[in-house]
């Protein structure tokens, strides 16, 4: 299930809010769609398309330098965790450990948001950062 086809209007105040999230992911629709969810409901969020080349790879670097961001949201394609709809392979997998090395390099403390499907990127946040920022 794509990203754009969750429920875009279920902000809700029991939702955290505050928090400082960098999203990508594969496919524009959806990470357009996302940083819409995660901005109505308070996050900082900004969400782009990641590219799997050189290109990407620095985008991702330049992103996480801009700003000290709580957490790091890779979307299901690119982290396997969407079995179902996009399963791994071994250049998706290569893919995501060099990401998870760009972000460990450019942003050793902020906290890895692996969210398998678009109707899960805030449980995944609450999941990984709680519900509110301290």
């Amino acid at each position: 299930m794509l990203w754009y086809m969750f429920n875009m209007s279920s902000a809700s105040s029991s939702r955290p809010t505050g928090w400082r999230i960098l999203g990508f992911g594969k496919h524009p629709e959806i990470a357009a769609a996302v940083q819409e969810k995660l901005r109505s409901l308070g996050f900082q969020a900004t969400t782009f398309v990641l590219t799997n080349d050189e290109a990407g790879d620095a985008r991702l670097g330049s992103e996480l330098k801009q700003a000290g961001y709580d957490g790091v949201a890779i979307g299901g394609y690119i982290n396997g965790q969407d079995a179902v709809n996009f399963p791994a392979t071994e250049e998706t997998t290569a893919w995501f450990n060099r990401v998870l090395n760009i972000i460990h390099a450019n942003a050793p403390r902020t906290k890895i948001i692996l969210v398998r499907g678009p109707e899960d990127v805030v449980p995944a946040i609450e999941r990984v950062l709680g519900k509110s920022r301290p």
